[in-house]
C-alpha cells in the first residue's frame, strides 16, 4: 500500500510537470501529495492490534485523523521522514571531513547503527501518535489502552555483548571496500548540472555565460584539488566553469571572453595548462589570434600580449592548438589556407608552429612547416593538436575530415628547421566515404621516448582507434581497434598517467556506456566507467591533482528534442596496473 501511495505521488508531481514544465510546481504537488499520505502510517497499528484488512486499516487511520489531520501529519512527517533524514545527512556531512578509510570505516559503523536505530525510532513514533489519536477519541489516557497490546511476557532487554556483534557487518563491508580484493571498480561520479538546471541557464540574459549540451571543450586541474572546464559554443564567447574540489558539487561560471571585450564570438576556444597553475586560452580579435591567461575565475590578456597570427579562412574553421614547453613558453600550431587569387584557384591548407619564448608570445616566431591538400576542415578544435617531445620539439597532428587522412608532422630539432610529414592514416576515396564530419578529430600525446600516439575514430568504419607510432616521426604505425564505431560520436579523449600508461575515454558502439582504456604495449583494456542515456558532444579528460583519470562529459538524454542533459564527471579511482 506505501508502494503505491509513494506510485500516486510521483504520478501527481509527473502530471503537473508534462503540461506545466514548472520543475517547483511538480516538487510542490509532490510533497503535497506526500504529506497528505502520511497519515497512512497508522494503518500498520490498525493491522498489527486489531486484525483489520490493508484498505479497512487505511480508512480507519484516516478516520482517527479526521479531526487533527494537519498535526498528526506534521509529527509524522517530522517523526518518520525529516527527522532520521536530517540525521544521516549530518552524519554524511561529518564523515565528509575526515580522511577516505576513516570515512569508509565511519560509514559501515554508521549505517548499521542507523540501520538498527531508526526503525525502531520511526515505529515508536507511529505507534505513539496512533495511541494518541485512540486516546483523544475515547477519552482515555494513553495507559488504559494497553489491553488492546497482545498478551506475553515482556520483551527481554538487549544484552550489550551483542553490540559487537550486531556492528561486524559494517566493519566487514568497510574493509572489504577498503582492501578491495576482487579488483572492483571504484568511480566518482558527479551531476555537474543537478544544483542549477540546464534549462534555466538557456533562459539566462545576455550578459550571463550560458553553457549547451555541445558547449564542453575541455578540462583541466586547478590548483589544490579543483578543476577548470572550458566552455565554448558555436559563436558565442568562451567561458570558464570552475569547481573548488574534485567533487565539483559547487561551481563558479564565468566569462573568459566578455562579450563587451572586443573578441569575436568565433567557435573552439583552444586552451593549455601552463606549470603554475593558471590556464592559457586562445580568443580572437578581427581574424587576429590573441592569449588569455586565466585564473579560475577571470581572464586577462596575456601580458605585453600582441597579435600571434591573423587568419585568412574565417577563424572558426581554422585549425589552432597549444602546447606549453618544457624549458619555458610555448609552442603555437596554426592551420589556414593560403592566400590565391580568384575564388577557383587550388588551395594548399599551411600549417605552421609559432614559437613563443615566454606565455605573452610578445615576439612570435612563424615558421611554416607544411603544405597538405586543402580540405573542408569544420570548426572542431579536436582536428589540430600538438604536444612537446623530448628536447622541447613539437609534434603535430592534423586530421582531414573529409578523407580521414592524419597528417602528422614531426620534428628533427627544437626549431622545427627540418620538418617531416607523414601519413599514417591513409586517405580514403571520395566516391566510398559520403559521411562528411561525423568523425570529428584526434588526440595526441608524446611519450617519454618520443613516440606519439594518437586516438580517433575511424572514417570508414567508425570504429574508435589508438594509432600506436613506432618511430618517433610515426613513419609506421599500429592501428589498434578500441571498439566498433556508431555515427555521431565524440572525439576520443587520450592523456598519459603517472604511470607513462596511455588513457584513453571514449564513447561505446550504441552510444550508451562511457569506455575507459588502458594500454600497456600494444593490447589496450576497455572498462565500462558510466551509463549515460546517449552519446553527447562533448567528452574531454585530464589527470587530476591526485593522479587520477577524470572525464568531463555529457549526458544526452535528447536534448535536440528538449530532453534532459547534464553534465557530468567521471573519475575512476581504481585502475589496475595489469
Amino acid at each position: 500500500m506505501g508502494a503505491l501511495a509513494f506510485g500516486a505521488a510521483a504520478a501527481a508531481g509527473a502530471g503537473v510537470l508534462m503540461p506545466t514544465d514548472q520543475r517547483w510546481l511538480a516538487n510542490a504537488v509532490l510533497v503535497v501529495a506526500a504529506y497528505a499520505a502520511m497519515p497512512g502510517l497508522l494503518a500498520v497499528p490498525g493491522i498489527l492490534l486489531h486484525g483489520c484488512s490493508g484498505l479497512g486499516s487505511i480508512r480507519r487511520a484516516y478516520r482517527l485523523t479526521r479531526l487533527s489531520f494537519l498535526p498528526t501529519a506534521l509529527t509524522l512527517a517530522f517523526g518518520v521522514v525529516l527527522v532520521p533524514c536530517a540525521a544521516a545527512w549530518a552524519l554524511e556531512s561529518g564523515l565528509g571531513l575526515l580522511p577516505g578509510p576513516l570515512a569508509t570505516l565511519g560509514w559501515g559503523l554508521v549505517a548499521t547503527v542507523l540501520a538498527l536505530a531508526i526503525t525502531p525510532f520511526q515505529a515508536a513514533v507511529v505507534a505513539r501518535q496512533f495511541l494518541h489519536c485512540m486516546a483523544w477519541r475515547t477519552e482515555v489516557h494513553d495507559s488504559d489502552l494497553a489491553h488492546g497490546l497482545p498478551d506475553g511476557p515482556p520483551p527481554r532487554p538487549v544484552r550489550p555483548s551483542l553490540l559487537p556483534a550486531a556492528l561486524l557487518p559494517g566493519l566487514l563491508f568497510s574493509g572489504v571496500v577498503l582492501v578491495n580484493p576482487f579488483g572492483w571498480l571504484e568511480v566518482a561520479e558527479t551531476n555537474v548540472t543537478e544544483s542549477w538546471q540546464p534549462t534555466e541557464r538557456s533562459d539566462s540574459s545576455d550578459n550571463d555565460p550560458e553553457l549547451r549540451p555541445f558547449d564542453l571543450r575541455d578540462v583541466h586541474p586547478g590548483r589544490g584539488t579543483g578543476l577548470t572546464m572550458v566552455i565554448d559554443g558555436f559563436e558565442d564567447y568562451a567561458s570558464l566553469l570552475a569547481c573548488p574540489d574534485i567533487s565539483c558539487r559547487k561551481t563558479t561560471f564565468t566569462w573568459a571572453e566578455p562579450p563587451n571585450a572586443n573578441t569575436d564570438a568565433a567557435p573552439g576556444a583552444v586552451s593549455a595548462l601552463l606549470p603554475d597553475g593558471r590556464l592559457l586560452l586562445t580568443t580572437w580579435s578581427h581574424q587576429a589570434l590573441r592569449l588569455l591567461t586565466c585564473e579560475a575565475d577571470k581572464c586577462v590578456p596575456a601580458p605585453g600580449s600582441r597579435n600571434i597570427a591573423r587568419a585568412y579562412y574565417p577563424s572558426g574553421y581554422t585549425g589552432v592548438a597549444l602546447a606549453v614547453r618544457k624549458g619555458g613558453g610555448l609552442v603555437v600550431a596554426f592551420a589556414d589556407k593560403e592566400r590565391v587569387n580568384g575564388d577557383d584557384s587550388p588551395t594548399k591548407d599551411i600549417v605552421s608552429v609559432i614559437f613563443c619564448a615566454e606565455v605573452s608570445c610578445s615576439r612570435p616566431e612563424t615558421r611554416h612547416v607544411a603544405r597538405l591538400d586543402a580540405s573542408a576542415y569544420l570548426p572542431d578544435v579536436h582536428n589540430l593538436a600538438v604536444a612537446m617531445a623530448p628536447g622541447d620539439r613539437p609534434v603535430v597532428a592534423r586530421f582531414d575530415t573529409t578523407s580521414g587522412q592524419i597528417h602528422v608532422i614531426s620534428c628533427a630539432d627544437a626549431a622545427c628547421l627540418r620538418p617531416r610529414v607523414t601519413r599514417p592514416v591513409p586517405a580514403y576515396p571520395p566516391g566510398v566515404n559520403d559521411r562528411l564530419g561525423r568523425e570529428t578529430g584526434l588526440a595526441l600525446v608524446v611519450r617519454a621516448d618520443g613516440r606519439p600516439m594518437i586516438a580517433y575514430r575511424d572514417m570508414n568504419d567508425r570504429a574508435t582507434k589508438l594509432l600506436d607510432c613506432r618511430t618517433p616521426d610515426c613513419a609506421q604505425a599500429d592501428a589498434i581497434t578500441l571498439d566498433a564505431g556508431g555515427p555521431y560520436r565524440s572525439t576520443p579523449a587520450l592523456v598519459l598517467d603517472r604511470a607513462a600508461r596511455p588513457l584513453v575515454a571514449y564513447q561505446n558502439q550504441d552510444g550508451t556506456r562511457l569506455m575507459l582504456a588502458t594500454c600497456i604495449g600494444r593490447r589496450c583494456v576497455s572498462t565500462a566507467v558510466a551509463r549515460m542515456r546517449g552519446a553527447g558532444e562533448g567528452l574531454a579528460m585530464t589527470m587530476n591533482g591526485q593522479g587520477k583519470p577524470t572525464i568531463a562529459w555529457i549526458d544526452d538524454g535528447g536534448s535536440l528534442f528538449r530532453g534532459e542533459w547534464a553534465l557530468m564527471l567521471t573519475t575512476p579511482l581504481s585502475l589496475s596496473a595489469d
